[in-house]
């Protein structure tokens, strides 16, 4: 199988390095992402934040748990925004794999943890990858198949590219949906404003704006051939995480 820019057999064999022509694709489409801000899909279920239920099984639990035993607050409560979000703004009815989905939105930022740190002078490049292997590696203790495993790996790992398309699949979809919306605001004046102040109310935020963007400059600075490296160059990440309109911090 032909690996596709971002997912889990790309980064192994790429290490997560953008080559030129990668990068020409990630700014087309930030261009085109740029043109559509203003004009987010209609969610497709009218839902509350208080009618959204988390999967409880004991995959979902473990995946919490390991979260927040090794994420900073701010980026815990972050990854559960992230669910809440993907779940209100979701344009689409089309099945998901929701118990996959919930663990790779609640571990998509391991990376970013002091535990699962890349090293400076190591050969890998992206920051998803640890989180990808952990999560995989999760779904397999738990007894699921290398190819749901793969589904939930290839979410955590896709979540950094600038479009994620239908071929990628529902559940990396959501996870880029939902940690977008977080991050920069994407698609969430499609929401009225009491249902994203409720998520904020039940995962307060705790000064998210100036933490992840100065976690995300530092990654962009020792990695800056990754997919963040381009973000935060090319597509001036770290301003567009300041000018989100929907939060103060």
């Amino acid at each position: 199988m032909k690996a596709i820019l971002g997912d889990t057999q790309w980064i192994e064999s790429h290490h997560g390095r953008l080559r030129w022509h990668n990068r020409m694709v990630q700014l087309a489409q930030g261009v085109w992402a740029k043109l559509r801000e203003n004009s987010a899909a209609t969610p497709a279920r009218q839902l509350t934040a208080t009618q959204i239920v988390p999967p409880d099984t004991a995959i979902c639990i473990a995946a919490l748990a390991l979260a927040e035993s090794v994420s900073a607050p701010y980026l815990y409560n972050h990854t559960l925004r992230s669910y809440f979000f993907a779940q209100l703004l979701d344009p689409s009815t089309a099945p998901v794999d929701d118990e996959a989905f919930f663990v790779a939105v609640v571990l998509h930022d391991l990376g970013l943890t002091q535990r699962y740190l890349l090293p400076a002078d190591g050969q890998q490049h992206c920051f998803t990858a640890p989180a990808a292997t952990e999560a995989f590696s999760l779904a397999r203790q738990h007894g699921w198949s290398d190819v749901r495993a793969r589904l939930v790996a290839d979410a955590i790992s896709l979540h950094l590219n600038v479009v994620v398309r239908a071929e990628h699949g529902r559940e990396a979809q959501l996870v880029r949906l939902g940690s977008g919306a977080d991050v920069v605001g994407q698609g969430l004046s499609a929401l009225p404003t009491h249902h994203i102040g409720s998520v904020v109310a039940r995962y307060p935020r705790l000064n998210m704006k100036r933490e992840i963007r100065a976690v995300l400059e530092n990654e962009s600075k020792l990695r800056p051939r990754s997919r963040v490296g381009f973000l935060c160059h090319g597509l001036q990440f770290a301003k567009l995480i300041e000018r989100n309109r929907f939060f103060s911090e």
